[in-house]
């Protein structure tokens, strides 16, 4: 499959599942052993839920595209998620505030169809939209010797 193809799979998908919220598409799209490197489970399980939360959270919610960089068979596309916050998002009731968010997806395609996804989510920016408390994450700590 050329490069142009996977750049179009991964533009439907994105389209059909996170833009109109087609959750059933994701027969069409993924391979049957697709594993999901951003979402806990790692597998389209993981997948639907989290697009569950944020089109609770943000129904009118759609990504535009701003860049696509296509090699071999990965596609990594830059984002843009724009909508507002109209439900409950990890603990911040309703705003109804506006969110303009960047974030990057990697997709690795196999025969024509996803196999893997990869995320990166400008969480803190989104936060600061909607007014939620950024907690530090152990992660995220220096240990002091």
């Amino acid at each position: 499959m050329s490069h142009v193809n996977n750049v179009e799979v991964v533009r439907n998908f994105i389209k059909n599942f996170w833009n109109e919220g087609d959750f059933a598409c994701t027969d069409e799209f993924l391979a049957a052993d697709y594993v999901d490197h951003a979402y806990v489970p790692n597998d389209r399980n993981g997948l639907i839920q989290m697009a569950r939360i944020l089109h609770s959270a943000f129904p009118d919610q759609v990504s535009f595209e701003e860049s696509s960089v296509a090699h071999s068979d990965r596609v990594v596309v830059r984002l843009r998620m724009r909508g507002t916050h109209q439900g409950s998002f990890r603990g911040t009731e309703a705003t109804h505030n506006p969110i303009d968010v960047k974030l990057y997806r990697e997709f690795r395609l196999t025969d024509g169809k996803i196999s893997e996804h990869w995320a990166l989510f400008d969480t803190a920016t989104l936060f600061r939209q909607i007014g939620a408390e950024l907690h530090e994450q152990p992660a995220c700590q220096l240990k002091k010797h």
